[in-house]
């Protein structure tokens, strides 16, 4: 897993970059009404991310659990999926999405397909294992599965706050829809 622990570092933080610098910093999705579908969909790639970064450093998942780990996978590419359906609209208040942040979003999927690869490629064994959980810590320095481990804290966070925006932000009304057609402008 030690490839795979690599790639989904890298994962992380360009994934901590898109968070802190498109979504709050440029954005501030979590204050604007026309992103709370958005911030839905944020809100659960959070647990999804600590577990990876808590279990792909650390662990081996036999039988089921393998399986289970494919599960997270699909499910988070149904998230991305979703993500980027509801983006365009979500952002239409800010003009749209950058193109800085279009570029982050296809560098991000092509590092998670490789990630899926490596993780398949290097133990699609343990799917015909005995179903259990091993301690296993792949072979990459003590510091980086303690990094990734603080970044299972962080994204965890991040997930939950993006959930409570989305919760606040509910009642309130969208801006970023037009409420007369173009042709009654100036009138």
């Amino acid at each position: 897993m030690e490839v795979a622990t690599y790639l989904l570092f890298a994962i992380g933080c360009l994934g901590a970059t898109d968070i802190a610098f498109y979504h709050s910093f440029a954005h501030g999705i979590r204050s604007h009404p026309d992103s709370r579908l958005e911030l839905i969909v944020h809100s659960l790639r959070g647990p999804t991310y600590a577990l990876l970064f808590l279990v792909v450093p650390n662990a081996a998942l036999h039988g089921m659990y393998f399986w289970g780990l494919i599960a997270v996978f699909v499910f988070d590419v149904a998230i991305s999926i979703v993500d980027f359906a509801l983006e365009r609209e979500s952002r239409r208040f800010f003009g749209g999405l950058p193109s800085g942040e279009y570029v982050l979003h296809i560098i991000l999927a092509m590092l998670f397909g490789a990630f899926v690869t490596a993780v398949c490629y290097g133990v699609g064994d343990w799917r015909n294992l005995p179903t259990h959980i091993k301690y296993e810590p792949a072979s990459v320095p003590d510091l980086l599965r303690l990094v990734m481990a603080v970044m299972a804290v962080f994204v965890l966070f991040s997930g939950i706050q993006d959930g409570i925006a989305a919760y606040r932000l509910w009642g309130q009304p969208l801006r970023g829809k037009k409420r007369f057609p173009e042709s009654d402008r100036g009138r």
